[in-house]
Formats: C-alpha cells, sequence, structure tokens
C-alpha cells in the first residue's frame, strides 16, 4: 500500500516534469520572465493583528526547524498546560489546516503535526473570535498556513531528522511542486518510525481504608512504521474560474506497548507496604485516516462564487490484553485477565456553497453549509475463566452516532476613514441520534442555534489601532467522549464516556490595542456546561473511574502583552506574557458545588539572530513559563521549556542543517491533583520532552523565490 501511495504522488510529477523543462526552455526566451532569479530579501512582521485574528508568520526563521506541534506550542496566546493547546484559558479549540479540518483524535493530531515539516509552514493563524464563515464549533480556532509555490517550473526537497529523546526516532520525507501554466501540483511523503514514552506515578489514597494505592507506569510504545501524505492540485480554467482538488491523510497500521506497571498499597498510618499487585499490559493499536476535497471557484467582476466537498474518514483499532498478580494482605496469591477490542469508524461528508462581494470600502458574505458525520464504535470484553477467556456481554457494547447540521451564514464588513466594522450571523440546525446498547441508551434531538459575531477596529495613526470582538461559540461534546462503554485501563481503573453530555455554550469578549509593535489584549469569555475529563475514587471498590462529563460554568478574565523588536540590525526579540484568572463550578462526588478558582501566569521569552552577514546561521533561544493551573476540579503545577534552534544553511542555500536542543533543564513536567470531600489522589506527567534533534535538508529545483501564500481552501467539520 505505501508504494503505491508514493506512486500516486509522484507520478503526476514525473509525467509532467519533461514537459514543465520544455516550457521553461521557452519562457527563457522571453525576457520578461527575469522573475525566476530574483531574490525576495523583505520579510513580514512575525506579528500582524488583524480585525479578527492575529497572525505569527515563521516563514524564513529558525522556528522552521522545530515540528509543527512545536510551532503551534510557540505562537503568542497559545499556551501549553498538562499536554492540551489553550487559547484564552481555553482547551476547546479547533485546529485547521489551510481552513481545512482533519477527523483526528487530539493525540493522532498531535503526532499528524509532529511528523509535519516546520519548512512547509507558512504562519499561524489565532482566531479567538472566529468570523461567521467558520464553523460555530469550539471555542477558538488555530489555522495552519502551509506554503505553496506558485511559480512555473519544478522544485522538491528531501528531509530528514534525527530525533534523541529517551528513545531514538527517525524522519524521511519528500515534497515535491510543479507548476504549468494551468496546473499546480504538490505532493509530500513522510515516513516516520521511534519509540515513545510517557512516565506517570499515580498516587490515590482512600481515607476511611487507611490506604495509599502508589503506581509506577512507564509506558513505552513502539510505532516504526508510521505513513502521512498529502497531495493538491489547481487547475485554472481561465482567470476567473478555478478547480481544486487533492487528499490527504496518515496511516499507523501498528503501535505496539507491552506495559509493566507495579502497585505498591501503603497503610498510612505505618507507611509500610502491606499490599501489591502487578499489571501486565500487552497493547496493540492501528489507525489513520483519509480526506479528500473538490472545490470549484468563479468570479463575476466583483463577485465570487465557491463550491466546495470534502469527504474525511477515520479508523481506530486497539486490542489489549491485561494480567493482573495480587499479592494482598490476609489472602492468597492470585491472578486475573482480561482482554478487549475496540474499533471505531467516523465518517464525513460537508458541502457548502460562499458567496463573496468586495467593493472599494464594502464586502458581504454569505453562505450554506451541509454536513453529516456518521461513528460506529465496537468494544468487545473477554474475561477470564480461568483457563481461557470468554466472551463478556455484560461488559461489551455497540455505540453509533449520526449528525446532521445544516447552517447558514452571513457577514458585511466596512471600512471608513479609520473605522473598520464587521458583523456577521450564523444558523446552525443540529440533530443528533445516539443509540447505546449496554447500558442501553437512545436520544434523539434537534436544535437550532443563533451565533452572532461582531469586529470593531480604529486605526489612529498608521502603527497605532483599537479592536473590540464578541462571538458566541458552541462545543459539541467529542464522539468518543459520548460513548458509555467502560473501557478499563487495569483491574481498578477505567475511561466511561457519557451519552448525555451537554453541548458548551461559549460567549468571548475581547478589546485589542496596537501601537507599532506592541500588542495589549484585554478577554473575557464565559462557559456554561463545559465538558472535561474528572476522575473519582471508589473506596467502596477502590476503583478509579475516568469520566468525560460537563461540569457547571468556568469563566477566565485576562490580559496579554506581545512585542517583536529589532535590538541590532542582525537580533530580534519577542515577549509574550499573559495573566488571567479562571474559575471551574463543579458538583463533587458528594453532590455539592464547589468552586476551583486561580490566577495563571505565563511567559513566553525568546531571540533571533544572524550569526553573520551572509544569513546563513541562525540561532533561535526561548524560554516558557507556565505557573500553576486548574482544570475542573484538578490543579496543575507549574512548568518550564527552554530550548534553543540553530540552523546553517550550505552550498547556496540549497543544503539546510539544524540542530535542536529542547527542554534543556528537564523542567517541562507537571503534578496534576485534586483533593476534595472523599477525593484524594495525584499523578506526575512526563512526556519525554527532552531531547535533541538533528535536521537535514536537500533544496532542489527552483528555490530562488520565496513561496507564496496558500490560497484559502474549504473548511470542514469535525470533532474526534
Amino acid at each position: 500500500m505505501n508504494k503505491y501511495l508514493l506512486a500516486l504522488i509522484c507520478l503526476p510529477f514525473a509525467a509532467l516534469s519533461q514537459q514543465a523543462d520544455t516550457a521553461q526552455k521557452s519562457l527563457k526566451k522571453d525576457s520578461s520572465i527575469v522573475l525566476n532569479t530574483v531574490h525576495i530579501n523583505h520579510k513580514k512582521p512575525m506579528l500582524k493583528r488583524k480585525a479578527d485574528r492575529l497572525v505569527f508568520n515563521v516563514d524564513q526563521t529558525p522556528l522552521q526547524n522545530l515540528n509543527g506541534w512545536d510551532i503551534l506550542k510557540n505562537t503568542p496566546n497559545v499556551v501549553m498546560k498538562n499536554d492540551q493547546l489553550s487559547v484564552q484559558g481555553s482547551t476547546q479549540i479547533v485546529i485547521t489546516i489551510n481552513d481545512k479540518r482533519t477527523l483526528m483524535s487530539q493525540e493522532q493530531l498531535k503526532q499528524l503535526l509532529e511528523n509535519t515539516d516546520g519548512n512547509s509552514i507558512d504562519a499561524v493563524e489565532v482566531i479567538t473570535n472566529p468570523p461567521a464563515r467558520y464553523d460555530a464549533q469550539g471555542g477558538a480556532v488555530l489555522n495552519i498556513k502551509m506554503k505553496q509555490n506558485q511559480l512555473a517550473g519544478y522544485k522538491g526537497r528531501l528531509s530528514g531528522r534525527y530525533h534523541q529523546s529517551i528513545y531514538a526516532k527517525g524522519r524521511i520525507g519528500l515534497m515535491q511542486s510543479l507548476n504549468l501554466k494551468k496546473w499546480q501540483l504538490s505532493g509530500d511523503y513522510n515516513f516516520v518510525s521511534g519509540d515513545y514514552v510517557r512516565k506517570n506515578f499515580d498516587v490515590v489514597t482512600f481515607a476511611e481504608d487507611r490506604t495509599r494505592w502508589e503506581s509506577d507506569m512507564v509506558r513505552k510504545t513502539k510505532s516504526h512504521a508510521q505513513h502521512a501524505y498529502n497531495f493538491s492540485a489547481q487547475y485554472s480554467m481561465d482567470t476567473t474560474q478555478h478547480i481544486q482538488f487533492g487528499f490527504d491523510g496518515s496511516h499507523n497500521p501498528a503501535a505496539i506497548g507491552n506495559y509493566n506497571v507495579p502497585t505498591n498499597i501503603y497503610n498510612t498510618l505505618t507507611n509500610q507496604v502491606e499490599s501489591s499487585y502487578q499489571t501486565l499490559n500487552d497493547r496493540h493499536q492501528s489507525y489513520g485516516g483519509m480526506n479528500a476535497y473538490l472545490a470549484y471557484d468563479k468570479t463575476f467582476g466583483a463577485h465570487k462564487l465557491t463550491w466546495s466537498n470534502v469527504y474525511s474518514n477515520n479508523h481506530h483499532r486497539e486490542g489489549q490484553d491485561v494480567t493482573t498478580y495480587f499479592r494482598f494482605i490476609n489472602q492468597p496469591p492470585g491472578n486475573d485477565r482480561f482482554a478487549s477490542q475496540n474499533l471505531q469508524l467516523i465518517n464525513l461528508y460537508a458541502s457548502q456553497v460562499d458567496y463573496r462581494l468586495d467593493r472599494q470600502k464594502l464586502s458581504v458574505e454569505s453562505g450554506a453549509k451541509y454536513s453529516f458525520v456518521s461513528t460506529q464504535s465496537d468494544m468487545n470484553f473477554f474475561a477470564s475463566d480461568k483457563q481461557e477467556l470468554v466472551p463478556d456481554p455484560a461488559r461489551s457494547n455497540a455505540f453509533t452516532y449520526r449528525e446532521n447540521i445544516l447552517a447558514m451564514y452571513a457577514s458585511v464588513n466596512y471600512q471608513w476613514e479609520k473605522w473598520e466594522a464587521k458583523a456577521g450571523l450564523r444558523s446552525e440546525t443540529t440533530l443528533i441520534k445516539t443509540i447505546s446498547g449496554n447500558p442501553f441508551i437512545a436520544n434523539r434531538t434537534s436544535t437550532t442555534n443563533l451565533f452572532p459575531t461582531l469586529y470593531l477596529m480604529h486605526k489612529f495613526a498608521e502603527h497605532q489601532q483599537f479592536g473590540f470582538s464578541y462571538g458566541k461559540r458552541i462545543n459539541r461534546p467529542n464522539y468518543n467522549f459520548l460513548n458509555p462503554s467502560k473501557s478499563y485501563h487495569n483491574y481498578y481503573a477505567y475511561f466511561q464516556g457519557d451519552a448525555t453530555l451537554k453541548p458548551t455554550t461559549i460567549h468571548n469578549f475581547s478589546t485589542s490595542y496596537t501601537l507599532k509593535d506592541w500588542n495589549f489584549e484585554v478577554y473575557y469569555s464565559h462557559r456554561k456546561n463545559p465538558s472535561m475529563e474528572i476522575s473519582v475514587q471508589n473506596p467502596e471498590t477502590f476503583e478509579t473511574v475516568y469520566n468525560y462529563t460537563n461540569i457547571e460554568k468556568s469563566n477566565n478574565l485576562g490580559a496579554n502583552l506581545s512585542k517583536s523588536l529589532s535590538v541590532a540590525k542582525q537580533l530580534r526579540v519577542n515577549f509574550y506574557a499573559m495573566c488571567e484568572y479562571n474559575d471551574d463550578y463543579f458538583v463533587g462526588v458528594d453532590k455539592a458545588l464547589y468552586k476551583n478558582k486561580n490566577f495563571f501566569y505565563h511567559g513566553n521569552i525568546s531571540s533571533q539572530i544572524t550569526l553573520d552577514k551572509a544569513k546563513t546561521w541562525d540561532l533561535h533561544m526561548s524560554y516558557v513559563y507556565n505557573s500553576r493551573s486548574i482544570q475542573g476540579s484538578f490543579n496543575i503545577t507549574s512548568s518550564q521549556n527552554t530550548n534553543i534552534v540553530l540552523n546553517k544553511k550550505l552550498f547556496s542555500k540549497k543544503f539546510e542543517a539544524g540542530l535542536v536542543i529542547n527542554d534543556i533543564f528537564k523542567t517541562d513536567n507537571s503534578i496534576v491533583s485534586a483533593k476534595y470531600a472523599n477525593q484524594n489522589q495525584y499523578f506526575t506527567d512526563y512526556r519525554d520532552t527532552q531531547y535533541f534533534m538533528i535536521n537535514l535538508k536537500y533544496n532542489f529545483g527552483n528555490q530562488k523565490v520565496t513561496d507564496a501564500k496558500t490560497r484559502t481552501k474549504t473548511a470542514e467539520q469535525n470533532r474526534m
């Protein structure tokens, strides 16, 4: 399959490369095509404030030696809390690539971005109040804008990466781009292999039983054949009509983990071990997904019409075989065994029509969209009868989810003198149907919601402006969090979703002030029925249940400051600081209402240094600090990260070598705890963040002019 994918991506280039060479030879006769030998040295400002978003440009910076995930973590307004991205205090965000969503879980999306070459990324857009043309799903949108070459001719890049943390990882990739008079083709393929580690030390105290349960877990997963691919094409029928089509996806056929987790049970009075058990978990996962799109646009003078279609699918299989050996006080030694097989299939189709009118001071947008999502989740549980594993229907389940959304929107943007105003309204009618076999739950809901947006910006002078924005959003539960099946991690812990989860309603307010390179922002967010993972310990069974559930409400009030300045001709310093007040209201196991509140501080300072006059040596250094934070009933300790990126260009800048050293002092880890009523637990979490990485890139073909920005594509509806 991999050979066919690689051939499918490469064949169009091989078939048309000779035609491209002929075209280039004929173009050389035309003296007007001299741009192919021009070097463009202009650099865009690293931070640019627009009426509805903040644009973080990473093109031609040392940050391109990082992968896509690390670039997101270094983006202003984006904060990493316990390995979760958050924007203005909210983790309910949507990540898109060229305004296009993909059907991936958070872990799959993280792996895709970790395997994405930073050199392919042009900018990251932080959209805290997305306009009406965007789906209302999610509190904010992070849009990764990929680069696309729009010059006649052929270019390519062969790249490799060696990544050394606790264990080694490697990546090799090939990118190709071929542009003719009417055709633009691009494709890339990446192969990744490595071992991944996550370390947890869990402590649960049962006060009534006077015991403390300590588990030391090291999860090493071997993933030696990961594939990521992308192909895109654009055909220009004439200067007013364009057709775009393409596909992208990833496939991981085997992620294998063999976990050995010892648990000691202490008497809290004597602090001595009185019991223990050991869990052996053999786990095998395979997952992947594919996204395909087709779009047509037509321009009629000041009018533009676009019709876009998207199809996505995703599959995830997971099997585990768990054996537990018990050595409990006053009981003979024993063992037990269980196994489970999980399968999740998701399919999505969306079709959208957009209309845009552009006048000198006025622009109008309107459109309609229909999307359909279906997901099927089957969980088969097998218990031990002391001789072999047999099916256990009581703990098996089949869960189906169907969702239809019909959306319409309209927005108006008007500019006069030094003012700019934009207002929009989006309507979404949602029909959801869920069926669970065990426990039996059948829900059917139909709702219609309106989502207004408003932006106002005033320019006092050329480099001074003030802005205000408001947006109402919704966050519908992720599909797997609606599944009420019990997914066991070990004999005493399991995860369970909630088929009756309510969507989260979000109100975002923001004011901003920009003075040259200074950006100030004050914001407030109110969320009703936010959903998150809550762990609950049961003193009667000694089980820890991880539930994804709604809490009552949450508020965030904060302010941030960012500054990018040139200290010298070859030295640029970037500074971002944030302070916010958070409170989460949740109902505890004792049915009482609790308020968890906190002041959170975040700082990110980085410098970019050009070490030589030829601009072939670049150095990037950064330091990130996160103070204590909260998430529902959890308290999360502070963390820090210091990293260095060094890049060298050789052989007329066709060859690049980069070195990345991340988490130099191994301080990017946290302790997560919850203590209220009869709940008393905490765990340390380390995700193998200390590493060094060597990047090698060879650029061939026409590399003399910088890449042009990718043309905006259709947005897709997705939640996973």
